[in-house]
């Protein structure tokens, strides 16, 4: 992990530079070759540049800066996924929380976040474009939550949240291309474990402009189980997540004023799973073929129009295809997801009791082996540097 080059506070909140010039903008006969280049080449340009290369030319004037901070141009500007984080075992963590990575190619490293003074108490629950979410265990039982940024050693404690029930489904909410600030998303099922017909759904979500917590309840006259709680995706200002009402699947959407409500059906797999990916919601899972048991496919759907609600099959793959030829492999028992990938076709996971960590390329067809993770732990987390300063992390 890497501090960023630039610690310019009065540009962290992308604010548009002071000189913002248009094709139809004449040149001045002072200026050199690469200020007579318009705002929108310019980010043409630097959007071809590796992220880190991209760090540095913040440093190159105060007009490049407020540009690349720009939220404007902040979607067309590289921010790639390195790799993935995951936890290690709690008696590395007798000081300071121990973070593990992989990067795409295997090669593995672990970071000692000593700016975190929670030793083996603090557990990662969830990662959300470059920021971490930590799980914090006190006295008498009790959590709170911490939220970090690894990559400028900056970190914020929550407000306790005085929540009822079983926690189902805790997320990290943050699109810096849209906000600086982040949310915390807390679902709990009320009568979780008591076989009574209906069930309260309680959302609390912390917002990090405001400094506190929202809590709504909503009645559901169904036998609701919140599932797949490592299957949730922050898109458009809501949390989507996955919950069973009477044998089928549906796709509920929490917003950052804690309500909730029915966003889609979605098709019935097996072992489901849901992420974000090129501005999209993504889920795959396995389909047993209704005439023969033994064949098993994995498919891939697409919201691609978020108004529409309407998924579309993308990819399908038989089960023997995907794991070069083996008939063998148990879905329940084998395989786990870890992440789609963020920029484009590729679906990472793990295989067998070794956790050999592959992805497959939907594109190619193909599959890959990365690595293997037989010492580490999930959460698996996919993990896209932010190298920015946020006020929001400000103790």
């Amino acid at each position: 992990m890497s501090t960023p080059v630039d610690r310019a506070r009065q540009w962290e909140d992308g604010r548009k530079s002071t000189r913002i010039r248009s094709s139809s903008s004449p040149p001045s006969s002072s200026e050199t070759a690469a200020e007579r280049l318009t705002d929108d080449l310019l980010v043409e340009i630097l959007s071809r540049v590796p992220a880190r290369s991209l760090c540095r030319f913040k440093c190159v004037s105060k007009h490049w800066l407020g540009l690349i901070n720009d939220r404007t141009y902040r979607r067309k500007l590289p921010r790639t996924l390195t790799g993935f984080l995951f936890r290690g075992t709690t008696e590395e963590q007798l000081v300071h929380p121990v973070l593990h990575f992989t990067n795409l190619s295997g090669n593995r490293s672990r970071t000692n976040l000593t700016f975190l003074p929670y030793g083996r108490n603090a557990f990662l629950l969830d990662c959300c474009n470059g920021l971490l979410l930590y799980g914090v265990s006190a006295h008498g039982g009790k959590r709170h939550y911490v939220v970090c940024n690894p990559a400028t050693e900056e970190w914020t404690e929550l407000p306790h949240c005085d929540h009822a029930g079983w926690v189902g489904i805790v997320h990290l909410g943050f699109d810096p291309a849209v906000s600086p600030h982040f949310h915390v998303f807390l679902l709990t099922d009320e009568l979780n474990g008591f076989r009574l017909p209906g069930v309260d759904v309680c959302s609390y979500v912390y917002s990090s402009e405001t400094g506190r917590w929202v809590h709504k309840e909503k009645k559901w006259y169904w036998d609701i189980d919140l599932v797949l709680v490592h299957s949730a995706a922050y898109l458009n200002g809501s949390l989507h997540f996955f919950v069973d009402v009477n044998h089928s699947t549906l796709c509920l959407a929490a917003d950052k004023e804690a309500g909730t409500m029915i966003y889609s059906r979605v098709p019935s797999l097996n072992d489901g799973f849901m992420q974000q990916s090129q501005g999209c919601l993504y889920y795959a899972g396995f389909e047993t073929d209704d005439n023969d048991d033994h064949v098993v496919r994995l498919l891939v759907y697409v919201l691609e129009d978020y108004n529409s609600k309407e998924w579309i099959l993308k990819h399908s793959i038989e089960r023997s295809h995907l794991f070069g030829g083996r008939h063998d492999v148990d879905i329940e028992e084998d395989f786990c997801w870890i992440a789609i990938h963020p920029e484009c076709n590729l679906i990472f996971f793990t295989l067998g009791w070794n956790r050999t960590f592959m992805f497959y390329d939907m594109d190619r067809r193909q599959l890959k082996v990365i690595c293997n993770l037989e010492n580490g732990n999930p959460p698996y987390l996919p993990y896209v540097p932010l190298y920015e300063e946020l006020q929001s992390l400000h103790k």
